[in-house]
């Protein structure tokens, strides 16, 4: 819970708290408000080419409400339109409507942006665009009324202006998002979340000039970073296991000087393993097996190589060094049971009635005069595997 908890408050959070603390630290004049409320925008334009390429359509819609929302409740659309009372009276519903949207957004799985899911969503939108300005036009206060409900008894005006709807729909929001957070350990909830807060601080200070434009630009920040992070994830680390895969070996390699130790590893048996229990099953013990090797010692840094392989760099530590630390990562996995559950299991979700055990090979390289480059250390540590299975399997060969 603590490392999910830790999870929950870093990179969107943390981006949150310094634009927080310079909010405070920001003079208020004309030239300022300009500069931001440009910025906000650009922010708003490259958050959205960037989801786009990225393919991350709940990101590019999340960043088009925050446009939409920062301009429906500024000057310019007073303006625009011919009614000075506009931000006074959508106020009420953006606050509502905003999180309602967040989460519902947060929730659409990723389908494109310009198909037939996409204009969906876009339709999502202009609905609510729609309904919202027929209300105004026809003056209908009935059509708004549920903005205004109130569902306490106490008056929190003196604490907030943003309407108890909307509080409640902040609260469920975030509440909800929490918990998905604590089942999927995704970045992305983390910064939806976030989201919420800091577009919640700007409706909270929407009449002091900046808040809008600092705080719904901060959210927009956060979700390039999601994105960038994202992509990073997507082009560096293995999808199922989470391991650095292959492009982020190839740079460890790279970077390689000196003396150092690669491990080649291999799941014993894994084809059998396959064949017998199932793909899901074997999916499933790919990211026990990682799961072990994220934690190896010594140094060490484990890669997904490929299929059941995986590499391990020692980065300046000769191969005497290496191998203590090796032997306890396979007597690790010799003892990390997998708890499965049979076919028939599963499908009634009664719990596990087997435990399997899985033994892996490694085989272990050192440069040398002999093996000078990187590509010539895997090749021997890669022929040492071979050695590995031939002694029986479940050892570490040289």
């Amino acid at each position: 819970m603590a490392n999910i908890l830790s999870g929950f408050t870093t990179i969107p959070f943390g981006v949150l708290v310094v634009i927080f603390i310079a909010y405070f630290q920001m003079p208020v004049n004309d030239a300022l408000f300009a500069m931001l409320d440009s910025s906000a925008y650009i922010l708003y334009g490259a958050g959205m080419i960037l989801s786009w390429w990225f393919n991350r359509s709940r990101v590019f819609f999340i960043t088009m409400l925050l446009a939409l929302s920062q301009y429906a409740l500024s000057g310019t659309a007073a303006a625009d339109t011919g009614i000075a009372a506009l931000p006074a009276v959508l106020y009420p519903v953006l606050c509502t409507l905003l999180p309602m949207n967040i989460f519902v957004f947060s929730l659409l799985k990723e389908r494109g942006i310009f198909n037939t899911w996409g204009l969906g969503r876009f339709a999502i939108i202009l609905f609510q665009v729609f309904y919202v300005a027929m209300a105004i036009t026809a003056n209908d206060s009935t059509m708004l009324s549920f903005f205004h409900k109130e569902f306490l008894a106490e008056d929190l005006s003196g604490i907030t202006k943003i309407p108890q709807v909307a509080l409640l729909a902040y609260a469920a929001a975030f509440l909800l998002l929490f918990i998905r957070q604590l089942k999927t350990r995704s970045r992305l909830d983390r910064t939806f979340a976030a989201v919420l807060v800091s577009t919640m601080l700007g409706l909270q200070w929407q009449a002091e000039p900046l808040a809008l434009p600092v705080f719904f630009a901060a959210a927009g920040i956060m979700l390039i970073i999601a994105v960038i992070q994202d992509s990073y994830s997507m082009a560096y680390l293995d999808e199922l296991t989470g391991l650095p895969a292959r492009r982020a070996l190839k740079e460890e390699l790279m970077k390689l000087r000196g003396e150092y130790t690669i491990a080649m590893v291999d799941i014993d048996f894994f084809k059998k393993f396959n064949d017998t229990y199932g793909h899901d099953t074997g999916d499933d013990v790919l990211c026990l097996v990682a799961t072990v090797l994220r934690k190896v010692t010594g140094g060490g840094k484990a890669f997904r190589y490929g299929g059941e392989e995986f590499t391990i760099v020692f980065p300046h530590t000769p191969l005497a060094d290496a191998l203590p630390h090796l032997e306890k990562l396979r007597e690790a996995i010799e003892k990390t049971p997998y708890a499965y559950r049979g076919k028939r299991a599963q499908k009634t979700k009664k719990k596990a009635t087997k435990k399997l055990f899985v033994t892996i090979s490694i085989g272990v390289a050192e440069r040398s005069e002999k093996h000078a480059e990187t590509h010539e250390v895997i090749k021997a540590a890669d022929t040492a595997l071979y050695r590995a299975k031939k002694k029986g399997r479940n050892c570490v060969s040289k």
